[in-house]
C-alpha cells in the first residue's frame, strides 16, 4: 500500500503550431458606450440656449429726458358722432411744448354717469389729422409732432357705457412716446 500514490500525468493533446486558434476577442462595448455618451453630451451643449452677454445699463448722463404728459397740451376739445353705431370722436388740438418729436400719445377717458360717478375708463391712442382734413387720420409715428408745433388730433371711441351722461369724458394723458428731433 502506497501512501503517496502517483498517478500518471494526463497528456495534453498535441496541436500543430500552425493550427492554433487565436484567443477569441470580445466586442469593446464599454468603449462604444463612452463614445456615444460623449457625442450626446456634446450635442446637448451645442443646442442648449446660451445666456446673453450682460450689458451695463446706461448711466444717468446717457439716458435722454423722457417725455411726459406735461409736455403736451390738449385744447379745443369737442365730441363728434361717428357715422357708425354708437361710436364717436373727441377732436381737438395737440400742442407739443417739449423739446422732442412726439410719436405717440395714449389717453385714458373717464365716462361719468348722471350722478357724477365714473362708470368706465377706456384707454385709446391719439391720431393726428392729415392736412386740413377733418376725416382722414394717421398714426403719429408716421408724422410726428415737432417741438412748439400744434396739430389737429382725434381720439376714436367705438362704444360708450350705458348710463353715460353724454358729457365730454375726462381725458388724462397716460403715455407719451417721442424721439429727439
Amino acid at each position: 500500500m502506497a501512501t503517496n500514490p502517483q498517478y500518471p500525468e494526463p497528456q495534453k493533446p498535441h496541436i500543430h503550431p500552425r493550427l492554433q486558434m487565436p484567443p477569441k476577442k470580445q466586442f469593446p462595448w464599454p468603449l462604444i458606450a463612452i463614445v456615444i455618451a460623449a457625442a450626446i453630451l456634446a450635442a446637448l451643449i451645442w443646442w442648449l440656449p446660451q445666456t446673453p452677454k450682460k450689458q451695463l445699463p446706461p448711466n444717468a448722463a446717457a439716458v435722454p429726458a423722457q417725455p411726459t404728459g406735461n409736455q403736451i397740451q390738449l385744447t379745443n376739445l369737442k365730441m363728434t358722432p361717428s357715422t357708425v353705431g354708437s361710436a364717436f370722436y373727441v377732436q381737438g388740438m395737440l400742442f407739443n411744448n417739449g423739446n422732442s418729436d412726439i410719436t405717440g400719445v395714449q389717453v385714458q377717458a373717464g365716462f361719468h354717469g348722471i350722478n357724477g360717478q365714473v362708470l368706465q375708463t377706456q384707454s385709446r391712442p391719439v391720431q393726428g389729422m392729415v392736412g386740413n382734413s377733418a376725416t382722414e387720420a394717421q398714426d403719429l409715428t408716421q408724422a410726428p409732432i415737432k417741438p412748439n408745433e400744434s396739430r389737429a388730433v382725434r381720439v376714436y371711441f367705438d362704444h360708450y357705457p350705458a348710463g353715460w351722461n353724454k358729457q365730454m369724458p375726462d381725458l388724462k394723458v397716460t403715455t407719451v412716446t417721442a424721439h429727439a428731433p
